[in-house]
């Protein structure tokens, strides 16, 4: 994808998943949707093709068994054109686990200690089977990446670290407009009930719906801030690509490690301010919510960025120096 295009993209996640959650008023039933998909719509598909007669339930049989078997036969294909690794056991294992997910999308109702019929729920438990197979096939991908990562030159592993950077971009956009857009949805929920049931009109005159929404913000801005470190680093990562010992590398490292710091920063003050906010309007907020930022995380990869600027600055002095003197 495009360095241009993606920005683009990420706004147009950002605003599918506001639409998304919003339509659903934060349900979580939506991550089970998404979690279930394809698994609960191939049980569906199978359950339905089984009760439609005799013939219809030998096809979805044998539909049934293909399907799980995909995994086995992919491992087939990769024997074909490289040596059989240790993670690939993960694919036998995705295969037999099949038998017992698909199984119990065909037949919820004997999915073990399902609790009630309500579709919400049985959704919720079909999900599960549907989570743990999504993480064998991650946990798959992963080790077979890191295994291409170990035997990779630097161009190839810049490559790589682009692709990931993309994807944890995404998965940022997520959690700001999809994962705490439904929190801020589930935390103004009881004050749309309690004035429809007339409780205590008085003390809801917008501050628990401004404050509401001053947390979503607070909560949202490390993600946001993350992600416009991401595309300062990608472009880093282009010009590095280009020439490695370019003016141009040394100013968008610095430009790097700026953000870095200024995000940082940014999160602890908004967090800092939105705390002393809500005491000083105690007494007109339903509930207050005073969080203890502690950033190590955050604060070592500041480190491990500006670390890294030093190393683009020292080689790039090396590299001028070697020139001088040849």
């Amino acid at each position: 994808m495009k360095d241009k295009g993606f920005p683009i993209f990420l706004s147009i996640e950002a605003i599918f998943l506001l639409i998304l959650y919003y339509a659903s008023n934060g349900e979580s039933v939506w991550s089970s949707a998404i979690l279930g998909f394809p698994f609960v719509q191939i049980g569906a598909g199978l359950r339905m093709l089984s009760l439609s007669g005799s013939t219809g339930n030998g096809v979805a049989i044998l539909l049934y068994v293909l399907l799980c078997l995909l995994p086995v036969a992919a491992l087939l294909l990769f024997r074909r054109k490289r040596p059989l690794a240790p993670e690939d056991g993960l694919l036998v294992l995705l295969s037999l686990f099949l038998f017992l997910a698909l199984y119990f999308m065909v037949n919820p109702g004997k999915i073990p200690g399902l609790l009630s019929g309500e579709e919400g729920t049985l959704l919720l438990e079909q999900s599960l089977f549907s989570g743990a197979a999504y993480a064998l096939m991650f946990s798959y991908a992963v080790i077979r990446a890191l295994r291409h990562f170990m035997g990779a030159d630097r161009e190839r592993l810049q490559d790589y670290l682009a692709i990931l950077l993309r994807v944890v971009a995404v998965y940022f956009v997520f959690l700001a407009f999809g994962a705490s857009f439904q929190v801020f949805l589930e935390r103004i929920a009881p004050l749309q009930t309690d004035i429809v049931m007339g409780l205590e009109v008085g003390l809801y005159d917008g501050s628990n719906y401004f404050f509401a929404f001053l947390q979503y913000l607070a909560n949202m801005l490390p993600y946001v801030l993350n992600v416009v470190v991401i595309l300062a680093a990608l472009n880093l990562m282009k010009a590095m690509k280009e020439n490695r010992y370019s003016q141009e590398v040394t100013t968008r490292a610095h430009r790097v490690s700026r953000l870095c710091a200024v995000s940082l920063a940014a999160t602890v003050l908004v967090t800092v301010a939105l705390n002393l906010l809500q005491l000083l309007y105690l007494d007109r907020l339903r509930s207050v919510n005073i969080q203890v930022v502690i950033p190590v995380l955050s604060v070592a990869f500041v480190l491990t960025v500006l670390l890294v600027v030093q190393f683009i600055g020292e080689n790039r002095q090396l590299k001028e120096d070697n020139d001088l003197f040849i």
